[in-house]
């Protein structure tokens, strides 16, 4: 009887260890390469460039963002973030000052994209600064350019994200400056709060 109680205890701490195992190999399966941020302008185009990594995401081709950045005369911050808990969330920015000419050919290039209508997504009311473009999802948040006139510098920002929410801490990666007025898409936003009452 003794003997039997032990070669049971034994199997049982074997498939307990056989469990821990096969947890720890899934869960590390399932968060591999679930985050990313990218701080180094030398890997932008591998990056956003037109064939980079993260050039579609979830609204659609970011061609906002520009594909190189020969005509920048100074990039003065640039972050990107990619991350994947349980649904992509992608966050990044650019702030570019140009020469008077390039200045003037940037913002004539984003002003010829096919904007879409803004207000009200995610709380939007208007922009800070001259808009220039902006691609705008009612689901999956906005993509936008900005330029500052005065400084001649021009401010592209990323918040693309699923299920009416980012899970990114934006306002803490950026100038808050560069934000939306009105804009909100934390977890607890009316957008997400809305979509639950609904559920």
């Amino acid at each position: 009887m003794h003997m039997q109680l032990c070669i049971m205890k034994k199997k049982k701490i074997c498939l307990i260890g056989v469990l821990v195992v096969v947890v720890v190999a899934i869960g590390v399966y399932i968060f591999r390469d679930t985050k990313e941020q990218i701080n180094d302008i030398q890997t932008y185009e591998e990056v956003l460039g037109e064939s980079g990594k993260y050039k579609e995401n979830l609204i659609r081709y970011n061609d906002i963002f520009p594909d190189s950045l020969k005509e920048v005369q100074n990039v003065e911050e640039f972050t990107y973030v990619y991350y994947n808990l349980w649904d992509p969330n992608y966050f990044g920015y650019l702030v570019c000052t140009y020469s008077n000419k390039q200045f003037e050919e940037e913002v004539a290039r984003l002003k010829k994209l096919n904007s879409t209508e803004y207000k009200g997504i995610y709380g939007i009311e208007e922009f800070p600064y001259e808009l220039c473009a902006v691609y705008a999802d009612d689901y999956y948040g906005v993509i936008y350019a900005m330029a500052d006139n005065s400084e001649h510098k021009i401010i592209y920002v990323s918040l693309e994200f699923c299920n009416y929410f980012t899970d990114i801490k934006y306002e803490q990666k950026m100038n808050k400056s560069y934000l939306p007025k009105g804009f909100n898409a934390k977890p607890q936003n009316k957008t997400r709060k809305a979509f639950e009452q609904e559920k």
